[in-house]
């Protein structure tokens, strides 16, 4: 599993079928400087009050957040309040979000417009709304990738730590040690994901630096016989401050030179143990759909799908 670069994935807000009216006003070039990452966040935060889920990713908010953007940041203002963002992600990726208020005003086609002009080549809709589903097929998209929340309960069973094959041991991430190590070896585990492979060492920082991050939860796998070889696996788990009782599977990657050794289910077992020691009830992983193994292994270990976030782009002529 790896939520990746675009782990969590935006929900799209109603189908908009009148032409925005003509209050509405934007500038792309002064979004972050007009609309700090605060007034954004509150712009999301009653979106998902109305939705029932979150309409940004992860890595989209991260971008928001950092003094060296990669990506196009779009908003929609009407008489002066913010009502709509989007933004753009290097690879065209696009997350989109109006306010509950102000949705079925053609602010959302609005701005699909503008990330088109940007170079937008899909759209990320998040808890597979029927909106969502509705405002996509109305520009002509169909859904392409699937995205997969799963989630069970931590048990007793949780507390036991599981047994790795003979010739391997585990131990805690270092930062400022492993740093390079790891982009290595995430990069070869996810040498064909879209969003995870890329990621790099500004990327782990990044992430290093948020406040859930804690370096005890962050586990890699060493091959005994072969001390050259570095980490060959690991596990990086999450736990949110937000008082959910959840904590997450944030990423799992096995080297493609170790994959079929038994490592998969101590590995998965590994961070579970971790988060059930630490009193935490539930815990939940992003999977991609088209990710057929993980999946089967994520569900013989008893997770089952709460969600699922569908990528929309415009069918191949």
């Amino acid at each position: 599993s790896g939520r990746g670069a675009a782990a969590k994935h935006g929900s799209l807000p109603d189908p908009a079928q009148d032409p925005f009216g003509a209050s509405q006003q934007h500038d792309d070039t002064a979004t972050r400087q007009k609309w700090p990452e605060g007034h954004i966040s509150a712009l999301a935060q009653a979106a998902r009050r109305n939705d029932g889920v979150a309409p940004l990713s992860e890595a989209f908010l991260l971008d928001l957040r950092s003094p060296h953007p990669r990506s196009t940041h779009l908003t929609a203002q009407i008489d002066g309040e913010l009502v709509g963002y989007g933004q753009v992600d290097p690879a065209g990726a696009t997350e989109l979000v109006v306010h509950p208020d102000h949705r079925h005003a053609g602010v959302a086609r609005d701005l699909w417009k503008r990330a088109l002009a940007a170079g937008a080549t899909s759209l990320w809709a998040h808890g597979g709304l029927p909106a969502s589903a509705a405002f996509a097929s109305g520009l002509g998209l169909t859904a392409v990738r699937e995205l997969h929340r799963m989630e069970r309960p931590l048990g007793e069973a949780d507390l036991t730590e599981p047994e790795f094959p003979s010739g391997f041991s585990h131990r805690i991430f270092a930062p400022g040690v492993d740093d390079q190590a790891w982009v290595a070896l995430n990069a070869a585990a996810f040498a064909g994901h879209p969003e995870q492979g890329r990621l790099t060492l500004s990327d782990l920082h990044e992430r290093m630096a948020e406040p859930w991050f804690d370096a005890e939860g962050f586990f890699l796998v060493e091959d005994t016989t072969d001390a050259a070889a570095g980490p060959i696996a690991f596990h990086w788990t999450k736990v949110p401050r937000d008082g959910s009782g959840k904590g997450e599977v944030y990423v799992v990657g096995v080297h493609p030179a170790y994959q079929g050794r038994g490592l998969a289910r101590p590995l998965t077992r590994l961070g579970t143990h971790h988060l059930a020691s630490l009193g935490l009830r539930t815990v939940e992983l992003y999977v991609d759909g088209a990710n057929s193994s993980a999946l089967a292994t994520y569900r013989g270990e008893g997770f089952t799908s709460a969600a699922v976030d569908v990528m929309y782009a415009a069918a191949p002529s």
